[in-house]
């Protein structure tokens, strides 16, 4: 295979896409079929030192991608752990897009 045949785009997804409650919508594959890698943001619940700890691991991945000109975006932008993500991010200096939504398609 010559070059890279990833897609270079990574969306950062809530707990619930990975696990889905029985009957709702699989965004794991909406989001591989649209050419998506993903990251996920740590799951609900977490002590607040714990949770603290895995967004700035989650950060500096990103950091990485962003510095390697990856798209990244927020599937949940709204989602209080993608908020918490923000804050960490922007405490950086980086971040994301605003309302990018990768289920709606790229470039969207």
């Amino acid at each position: 295979m010559r070059g890279d045949g990833r897609s270079r785009r990574v969306a950062v997804v809530p707990d619930a896409y990975l696990n889905p409650a029985a009957g709702a919508d699989d965004h794991l594959v909406r989001l591989a079929a649209a050419g998506w890698g993903v990251v996920a943001l740590p799951q609900p619940g977490l002590a607040p030192e714990v949770e603290r700890a895995a967004l700035t691991a989650l950060a500096d991945q990103l950091t990485a991608f962003l510095g390697d000109g990856y798209e990244v975006a927020l599937a949940e932008p709204d989602d209080p752990i993608a908020g918490r993500l923000t804050a960490v991010l922007a405490a950086a200096g980086r971040s994301l897009p605003a309302r990018v939504s990768p289920l709606a398609g790229p470039g969207s």
